[in-house]
């Protein structure tokens, strides 16, 4: 979220620690099952909000310098004497003036609309494909690439493993030329620049501020157009309402000209970094559910929204995945929880209060979760298949010893482990 702060330029707002605030109250909400005491929370808070805070800093420092009167009259020191000179000798702006308007108030508010509107559009596009094949492409992304710290970090860091692989779908589906909407967003600005041109000059205002902000004020619903820009556009003017006009709406011309070829040549990662959303993050919120995860395997809840009563996930892994282990050998645990909740095992854990409870009566411990006896029993093969094969490494990372893991699992090969996963899907 600071990141996307910092990469919009603008100035610093007492909202934006409200808003970290706000955010870390909202996770803290929603996973209650970790245990923090309000030491913990204030120190988590001041850590996490000093460091922003430094980097908002930064931000500030950097727009005050960008829009500091005395450089911002040194920037245009060059303009301001060559419009005297040309009111001096009653030489005639209407050309230069034209540009001028259309390239420091025009170009950048018609970049920015475009921007600003992109990131819907990417939304919007993306959001049906990746719904329709959401979890199963991931998990199938997975299995193609057999890569250990890519299952760690998917289980370990959901959230971040799963923003990054929508953001690789965005790069991948804009990446191969296709539109990127730029084309109908920049001939809408234009139409809109043509038509408020047409009804200034209807107005006979008889000089350029007038004409200019008659222009001005018909774009304000569509444009956001630089004060400043503007305000050192109408200095030292002496430009014709009527040869300005025609001027203007050449150089408009030559302005989507310029864009369009702009918006061609730049990436796509580019375009991503300049947009007012984050499509991934908000393409993250519709396929995340309401974040929590299997309080035993760690397998996100699949329940779509946050509306829910009863959370529960389409597929099951071995507990060891989720870091349980048994409390004497510290080898990682291989059953999985679907079939656990039909055993007459037991389990143990902060929830339970460090006592045994049986896993037929997790509902009494784990009231909002919904585990259903596997259905499907090949289904579980996918996780098998990660757990047989990745043992060593997964207790390694987990500082545990690796589990016993049963001779037929060992057996599953990656074409059994993805026909188990289209079957649960």
């Amino acid at each position: 979220m600071v990141t996307e702060k910092i990469q919009r330029k603008s100035n610093y707002h007492d909202t934006y620690i409200d808003e970290i605030l706000n955010m870390i109250d909202e996770r803290l909400q929603n996973n209650k099952d970790v245990e923090t005491g309000i030491a913990f929370e204030v120190s988590l808070k001041q850590h996490i909000c000093a460091d922003a805070a430094r980097r908002f800093q930064k931000m500030h420092n950097d727009f005050i310098h960008e829009n500091d009167p005395y450089i911002c009259l040194n920037k245009n020191k060059d303009k301001f004497l060559s419009d005297f000179k040309d009111v001096f000798h009653d030489v005639d702006q209407c050309q230069k003036k034209a540009e001028e308007f259309t390239a420091s108030c025009l170009k950048p508010a018609v970049e920015k609309f475009v921007n600003r509107s992109l990131g819907p559009d990417i939304i919007d596009q993306m959001n049906v494909s990746i719904r329709s094949s959401f979890p199963d492409s991931v998990l199938l992304d997975l299995l193609s690439q057999d890569d250990f710290e890519k299952y760690e970090s998917f289980i370990c860091s959901y959230e971040e493993y799963v923003k990054k692989w929508i953001l690789n779908k965005i790069l991948e589906r804009f990446s191969k030329g296709s539109t990127m909407f730029e084309e109908q967003h920049l001939q809408s600005c234009i139409n809109s620049i043509n038509n408020a041109i047409q009804k200034a000059k209807t107005e006979n205002s008889g000089n350029v501020k007038s004409f200019v902000e008659d222009v001005c004020q018909e774009l304000c619903d569509k444009l956001a157009i630089s004060q400043d820009a503007l305000g050192a556009f109408m200095i030292l003017n002496n430009a014709d309402q009527d040869q300005f006009a025609h001027w203007l709406t050449e150089c408009v011309k030559d302005m989507a000209q310029t864009l369009r070829e702009k918006f061609k040549r730049t990436p796509i990662q580019t375009k991503l970094q300049n947009l007012h959303v984050n499509p991934q993050n908000e393409l993250f919120k519709t396929v995340n559910g309401c974040g929590k995860q299997c309080p035993f395997c760690k397998a996100p809840c699949v329940a779509g929204g946050t509306g829910h009563t009863e959370h529960f996930a389409s597929l099951h892994r071995p507990q060891g995945l989720g870091r349980y282990r048994w409390e004497w050998t510290e080898k990682l645990v291989i059953d999985i929880c679907s079939s656990s909740v039909i055993s007459d095992g037991n389990f143990r854990n902060t929830a339970t209060k460090n006592e045994l409870h049986p896993f037929k009566r997790y509902k009494e411990i784990y009231p909002d979760w919904k585990i259903a006896p596997d259905a499907y029993h090949e289904a579980s093969d996918y996780w098998k298949y990660v757990m047989a094969k990745f043992n060593v490494k997964f207790a390694a990372a987990y500082e545990a010893k690796p589990a016993d893991i049963p001779a037929t699992w060992k057996l599953i090969k990656k074409k059994q482990a993805e026909a188990g996963l289209k079957n649960a899907f």
